[in-house]
């Protein structure tokens, strides 16, 4: 609130957000993200991510259909058909598959960024933790160290 009146708050808060935005788009989080893909390439695979500019990051680098807010209903209800029905092994998205989504068959997840919040958490787990005859469910964490995320991740857990 004081950013709005205040320069020295005001500058903090972006050192802030520019520190988080560097944690959240590491290259070594980029490359983490693409050594999964290839080990897990057989399986269906959904990729979290807290932002939107990473989806898209994610999606140019690893050729990987993304689902925004940004995306219109029917290239989402195209892409989670494609999906399910294996065309596609692989999407990435920011908060809007937390929720509502029926993918029982998806078995891993990756998770790249988020927030302290263990709903988003448990929702995120619940994309793949659906049972399925025959299915392995695998849930990746990727956290930055000597940032903020571990101590998000570690809240979200509890």
């Amino acid at each position: 609130m004081m950013t709005g009146n205040d320069r020295a708050a005001r500058e903090a808060l972006l050192a802030r957000n520019r520190a988080v935005s560097i944690a959240l788009n590491s290259e070594a989080k980029i490359r983490a993200v693409g050594a999964l893909l290839r080990t897990y390439s057989d399986e269906k695979t959904i990729v979290f991510t807290m932002h939107n500019s990473l989806v898209y990051r994610l999606s140019r680098q690893f050729l990987l259909p993304a689902i925004t807010h940004e995306t219109p209903k029917d290239e989402r209800r195209t892409i989670l058909d494609r999906f399910r029905s294996g065309t596609y092994r692989a999407v990435v998205t920011s908060r809007v598959l937390d929720e509502g989504v029926d993918v029982p068959d998806a078995s891993v997840a990756i998770i790249v960024s988020g927030t302290g919040s263990s709903r988003e958490y448990v929702q995120r787990l619940g994309r793949v933790l659906r049972r399925s005859k025959g299915k392995v469910a695998r849930v990746f964490e990727i956290v930055a160290e000597g940032t903020m995320e571990p101590s998000l991740s570690r809240r979200r857990h509890r």
